[in-house]
């Protein structure tokens, strides 16, 4: 039989082990509470700078012109920018601009979009579309959107870019080719990006300098995928815009070259029906997915109804049909919501000028 003292012994071992691992414990737990309450706020901001900074409206891939004035603060831009349907709200852009921005906003006319996120309108902004010495032409623009950047900016005038642009000299590049006729004939091609090139440039040498910017970017390689999929530059070009135009989003992309192919090649559209001039230049990505469209049998893509400029595919006319209903009921809901929100704002500011003219009004009866 065990004495036992000896148990007692053991027993109050145990005892003192316990407790020295139950300090060593109440040591460790206090600096992972600290670990595990940043991480939270870190993803907890990371949320909120999301949703501050998301676009306004994803669905709106079409750009039009703002212009900031000489003296105007961030105050007066974003309420002109939220007015203009650029952003859903001047306070939270100004809240985010503040945040990452080290410089005001520069006078100027700039083309924006409602599909373009908050941070990428402040940048625009901040940086103005003009480097010290070149320009930006982002992706999307149209041929007159392009000069009239171009001119507004002091690299040229726009009738003359027109005229440099119908040059029949161009023809002889090999993607030009003699098919189009006119400015038209460089609708496409001529390559988002950013350009530093002398001021005194001409406006046939910025033409010739986009169009072999284009020619660089379009190697051998996607030349050879061209011919593998039995499509001119010209034809990859008109896909690559017709993407373009529908989504701003990157993975979405090679999906929506495959419906557009998928269509083609099943006779769904005719070749006459296929645009015969690129509906803008294009940008790298969307190039690269009319060369590369995805693997699936998708022939149908429409917008979500959560509204945040992503689409959903299918190959069944029947889910599609029901797909747009609900796009368009959320879509309807949403537009009503937004005028509810108008006319709120426009009661209020006829309340606020009614009492200040029944102030005014008072103050000159005393």
């Amino acid at each position: 039989m065990e004495d036992p003292s000896n148990q007692t012994d053991i027993l109050s071992t145990d005892i003192k082990e316990g407790a020295g691992t139950s300090r060593t414990h109440r040591r460790f737990h206090k600096p992972l509470l600290i670990i595990t309450v940043i991480i939270a706020v870190v993803f907890a901001v990371l949320i909120v700078f999301n949703v501050l900074t998301r676009p306004f409206d994803k669905t709106q891939n079409t750009y039009s012109t703002f212009t900031v004035e000489q003296g105007d603060d961030m105050k007066s831009v974003s309420a002109g920018l939220e007015k203009a349907g650029f952003i859903g709200s001047a306070r939270a852009f100004r809240l985010t601009s503040s945040l990452i921005l080290k410089s005001d906003f520069k006078p100027g006319t700039y083309y924006l979009s409602p599909s373009m996120d908050s941070v990428s309108i402040a940048k625009a902004l901040t940086l103005g579309n003009v480097t010290t010495d070149g320009f930006i032409i982002p992706d999307g623009f149209t041929l007159s959107q392009t000069f009239s950047s171009l001119a507004r900016d002091g690299f040229g005038d726009e009738d003359a870019f027109l005229r440099a642009a119908g040059d029949p000299y161009l023809k002889e590049i090999d993607f030009i080719g003699s098919d189009i006729n006119g400015p038209q004939q460089v609708e496409g091609f001529l390559m988002p990006g950013t350009y530093r090139i002398d001021t005194e440039a001409d406006e046939i040498m910025i033409i010739v300098t986009m169009l072999d910017s284009f020619s660089h970017f379009f190697n051998e390689d996607y030349q050879a995928r061209a011919d593998e999929l039995g499509l001119s530059v010209r034809e990859v070009v008109v896909i690559a815009s017709m993407i373009e135009k529908e989504t701003s989003i990157k993975s979405e992309k090679p999906m929506i070259s495959s419906v557009i192919h998928n269509r083609i090649n099943l006779g769904i559209i005719a070749p006459e029906d296929v645009p015969e001039i690129p509906l803008c230049s294009p940008g790298q990505d969307s190039i690269i997915a009319a060369l590369y469209p995805s693997e699936d049998e998708n022939i149908y893509y429409v917008l979500s109804d959560k509204l945040d400029g992503t689409h959903v595919f299918t190959s069944d006319e029947a889910e599609y049909k029901s797909l747009l209903d609900a796009y368009n009921a959320a879509k309807a809901a949403r537009e009503e919501e937004l005028d509810k929100k108008q006319s709120g704002a426009e009661d209020q500011d006829d309340n606020a000028a009614d009492q200040s003219e029944a102030s005014q009004k008072s103050s000159e009866e005393e």
